[in-house]
């Protein structure tokens, strides 16, 4: 077991800031400020400059610029944290100036001992010479992740690897392919340590862990146009925080779904068609590689290995056929076609995917070959293991056989024809309901051996002593999970169960498995598919419980191994509302002590009722999509004629919000952080900063301006001056985690803030699992009046519930917005803050979102279902992943009585819909020929001002108003980029602004 590392010295403060450095792969940082000599001297000494690094203070007053330094002079992104407001101002404000505040630099205020990181993530911390409180090294080493160093003007402490911790070093955990985890810190109740890149995977896809390092392989078909930035791409990404560490090219065709894979402390063994190449685990290079010598085997072609006690073993064939690798240009986020690739059919053994018949052994230090045995016939790679000193292995149809690892010799070849015909002949897989056939299908425990998988058609126990047949069940596509208390065997429909070892009767019965998702094991439970999102089944109790944003990767399964547990990248995209790289840890000491947190309401004056007067008037826009209910309308006249005012630059290096206006004043946020006021000469007139991501705009009501932030705060301002009036967070903690590129707290102010009767109301959060908590404040004061903190479980049962996946409205006198996979929508009593929703204890999900703050590439879209004073309707759908949408259209009215086409809000029904046709058929009065794609609508009396690009020419946005009447535009502008989600206002004198992608402010006005 790893021992801790703690040393003290005195050293001078250049010293406090060594860190570990390694030479990565990646593109070199270009340094836009001149390091200083301190800087310099730290920068020599970094063993590896990538990940995440704390500093708590500043070395000395106004030495912001250490911050900034460090980041432009490396690939470290830093959480700045200090008592001090000054300090926190200034890093805040250099941040910004360069580009770096919201992208690579955080900073928010707060005491020593409560660093507001989730634990286990920080690779180093640098700690000034502290004005107060010094930070405790108990904090010190909760934050930081294992192997990850502090240093203080006193001494320096490097964390240890926790006692408990286990690899899964091989695809399948170990060579016993049994994908059940020893680790004892991965246990219940979870909590998300992070959300990374990539979002998204080519198939197939191979992942080990070890060291405090994920490494992901990636294959050579992409169904859809996200996954073709990785194709044959091998990653490394640190295991605590996500930081993806070096990537390097696989060899073209050479399909990697198959066991050729190992992790170890401080290198990764991946074996291809020529050689096993070791590469190592800080810089990505290859330090050596072992050759086999082709008169030894068939060919030089790895198919299987596994390595135990020091010593790598092996199964060495034939080429195989050279596939191609397969890009894509379709749009989306997933489903995709299924079948084999060109030469994987499995028809020839002597060229079929991972056929073998040479056994070696070899010695990964000096690459000598200890032993090698070569069968006559060809081995099955699928059907290959390893335990206690023996390799199991599998011929098709012929013999079932076993090798002792000390000398290569066989123990023992069994060829029965009872067992050979209860094993039967590979069946067809390679579907999303059998699953792949590229996967194994052989585990072995200390007695026994189990054939089971997507091939099989039985379930076959067979003797690990001599091969013979001790029992089999009817169905054989079971994702097998082999443990102390016996056999869990997640199969389709009603065949999972829990079985006996020794007489495979049913102990109990298991929730259904939804398709070709694997089944793994940690030390308290069993994760697979279900109809949506994951199952997590108590081992103890045998209870379900569901985990709905994320299923089970296609291929790997849930991954336990460094005390934590990893979902994704998916292939698909089916009913999943988070996508990417997911992380989640034990919620035990996962945050600071709360009892060291700053307040949550906070007040910036003594008298809070007077603020400035704004003067604003009917026919502004106050809010996203100009009102709580985000109707996207207006009663002003959308000009006959515009032309081009004024554009000024919101941000250099953010996404912008929407815009808002009220009292001859526009107000825009971005991703930065920052909420900036302009006049209507686009003059900038005041500027504030928050500590998280803004991910919708701010709202105005009654003089004052709030704006929720993705540090877990809403911000009350004074609408006229930017004057802080309070702040509240909502966050039950400060417990911020790396978040697709930013830190951000784990339960973001992420779906806006809506304002009603002197009521602000927010919602924060991630996913249910994590907690879901909304609350009502007073406007004025920003006091805490409503709070609902139980939504994130609404069945106890199987513990599930809503997930913040959408921006807040108000509609029916309910709060409401998009809940994740189990609900559609979140619905609260606006006066008591009661959920509405009814709970449901399926473990089923089957509403999807890629909610936009998190991916702008894909929640954009808007659709549109707006009834005129005449009941004539607007109608344009878009499916929530933007691959699908109809044609705008404006449809005559819907007789009295008749129903309405029940549309999902996220709009992938609705695509369907569009198929299979409307309940009631109405005549399109006219449709929209132009095939546009729409991320923001205004719609006036006679008007409908629209924004976004042509179907197929995104590199050609527009700004156009459309006559609602005849359906032709009556005046178009392009725009230099896209306009963002909702991204366009208008005030009371017919003036119009959009935001851009890019960051512009544009003012158009009647000509």
């Amino acid at each position: 077991m790893r021992t801790p590392c703690l040393t003290r010295t005195l050293f001078p403060l250049i010293v406090l800031f060594l860190l570990i450095r390694s030479p990565l792969s990646g593109e070199a940082q270009q340094s836009n400020q001149p390091a200083s000599s301190l800087t310099k001297s730290c920068l020599k000494k970094l063993n590896s400059d990538r990940g995440l690094c704390v500093v708590l203070g500043l070395p000395e007053t106004g030495a912001a610029s250490f911050v900034t330094e460090l980041v432009q002079n490396s690939n470290l992104q830093v959480y700045f944290q200090s008592e001090s407001t000054e300090e926190v101002n200034q890093v805040r404000k250099l941040s910004d100036q360069q580009g770096l505040l919201g992208q690579r630099i955080f900073a928010d205020q707060g005491k020593n001992n409560a660093i507001a990181l989730a634990s286990n993530l920080a690779d180093v911390i640098f700690v000034q010479p502290p004005s107060t409180k010094p930070a405790t090294q108990q904090e010190l080493l909760r934050v930081l992740r294992p192997q990850g160093t502090a240093f203080t003007p006193t001494y320096q402490i490097t964390k240890p690897v926790p006692e408990g911790n286990d690899y899964w070093d091989h695809p399948y955990h170990g060579p016993d392919n049994n994908p059940q985890s020893t680790d004892q810190n991965a246990r219940s109740p979870y909590r998300t340590q992070f959300l990374a890149d990539p979002k998204f995977s080519p198939m197939p896809e191979v992942s080990v862990a070890a060291g405090g390092k994920v490494y992901k392989a990636f294959g050579h078909i992409a169904h859809k146009q996200n996954q073709n930035a990785i194709l044959n791409t091998l990653m490394c990404i640190n295991a605590y925080n996500g930081t993806i560490l070096w990537k390097r090219k696989l060899p073209e065709g050479f399909m990697i779904h198959r066991n050729t894979m190992i992790g170890t402390e401080d290198a990764l063994l991946m074996a291809d068609n020529e050689s096993c190449k070791i590469i190592d685990s800080e810089t990505g290079e290859i330090r050596d590689e072992i050759v086999i010598d082709e008169k030894l085997a068939d060919g030089p072609v790895w198919k299987w290995m596994g390595l135990q006690n020091g010593t790598l073993y092996a199964l060495i064939g034939n080429k195989e056929v050279k596939v191609d690798t397969q890009k894509s240009a379709r749009r989306g986020l997933g489903h995709w076609p299924w079948g084999m690739w060109k030469g994987h059919d499995y028809s020839d053994p002597k060229k079929a995917f991972g056929f073998g018949r040479t056994f070696v052994a070899i010695n990964p230090a000096t690459k000598k070959v200890l032993w090698h045995f070569r069968d006559r016939d060809y081995i099955d790679s699928r059907g290959v293991c390893m335990k206690n000193n023996h390799i199991f292995y599998y011929c098709p149809d012929k013999f079932l056989a076993c090798l002792n690892i000390e000398n290569g010799k066989q123990v023992w070849k069994n060829d029965d024809k009872k067992l050979l015909a209860s094993i039967g002949s590979n069946q067809k897989a390679q579907h999303y309901v059998t699953g792949y056939a590229t996967t194994n299908y052989i585990k072995c425990s200390d007695d026994y051996l189990f054939f089971a998988g997507p091939q099989r058609l039985h379930l076959v126990t067979a003797s690990a002593a001599d091969g013979y047949l001790m029992w089999e069940k009817e169905h054989g596509n079971l994702q097998l999970v082999l443990r102390k208390d016996g056999i869990y065997a997640a199969g389709p429909k009603e065949t999972g169960m829990k079985l006996d070892y020794a007489t495979g009767e049913k102990i109990a019965s298991l929730p259904t498995r939804r398709a070709c998702t694997r089944a793994t094991g940690s030390v308290d439970s069993i994760f697979f598919r279900t109809r949506g999102g994951t199952v997590r089944l108590e081992t103890d109790s045998h209870s379900a419980q569901h985990i709905a944003p994320m299923r089970p990767p296609c291929q790997d399964g849930v991954i336990v191994s460094n005390g934590l547990l990893y979902w994704g990248p998916w292939m698909c995209g089916c009913e999943l509302s988070l996508y990417g790289h997911i992380c989640l840890g034990p919620e035990k000491n996962s945050a600071a002590p709360a009892s060291q947190a700053p307040p949550r309401h906070v007040a910036y004056g003594s008298d809070l009722s007077k603020v400035e007067p704004l003067a604003a008037r009917n026919g502004d826009w106050p809010a996203f999509r100009g009102d709580n209910r985000q109707s996207s309308t207006t009663n002003v006249s959308i000009p006959a004629k515009t032309k081009l005012s004024w554009t000024a630059q919101v941000t250099q290096s953010a996404m912008p919000t929407a815009p808002v206006i009220a009292g001859k004043l526009i107000f825009v946020a971005d991703r930065n952080g920052v909420v900036t006021a302009f006049d209507m000469q686009g003059k900038q007139v005041w500027k504030q900063y928050t500590g998280g991501a803004i991910y919708y705009p701010p709202t105005v009501n009654n003089d004052r301006l709030f704006v929720g932030s993705a540090d877990g705060r809403v911000y009350a301002y004074e609408a006229k001056t930017g004057l802080p009036l309070w702040s509240f967070r909502v966050a039950p903690e400060q417990r911020w985690i790396p978040v697709y590129g930013k830190l951000i707290s784990t339960w973001p102010i992420s779906g806006g803030v809506v304002v009603q009767n002197n009521t602000v109301y927010a919602a924060a959060g991630i996913a249910h699992f994590d907690g879901t908590h909304i609350v009502a404040l007073n406007a004025e004061t920003g006091e805490l009046q409503q709070e609902n903190n139980t939504s994130g479980t609404l069945s106890a049962t199987v513990n599930s519930g809503i997930s913040l996946q959408g921006s807040l409205y108000i509609d029916e006198n309910e709060l409401r917005f998009l809940a994740g996979g189990v609900y559609e929508i979140a619905r609260y009593d606006l006066q008591t803050l009661k959920c509405l929703n009814t709970p449901r204890a399926e473990v089923t999900s089957q509403y999807r979102t890629a909610f936009y703050p998190y991916y702008p590439n894909y929640g954009k879209y808007l659709s549109i279902e707006h009834t005129l004073a005449d009941r004539r309707e607007l109608v344009h759908d878009a499916s929530y992943e933007g691959s699908a949408f109809t044609n705008l259209t404006l449809k005559e009215a819907l007789p009295p009585g008749a129903p309405k086409v029940k549309k999902e809000v996220a709009r992938w029904l609705s695509m369907r819909a569009r198929r299979t046709g409307e309940a009631f058929k109405r005549k399109n009065l006219w449709i929209d020929q132009k095939q546009r794609r729409f991320t923001s609508f205004i719609v006036s009396p006679e008007t409908l001002l629209t924004a976004g690009h042509p179907d197929e020419k995104s590199d050609a946005p527009f700004l156009t108003a459309i006559d609602i009447n005849q359906g032709t535009d009556l005046w178009s502008h392009p725009l230099p980029a896209l306009a963002v989600k909702g991204g366009t206002a208008i005030n009371s004198e017919g003036t119009i602004v959009v935001t851009l992608e890019n960051g512009q402010l544009l003012c158009f006005r009647k000509e």
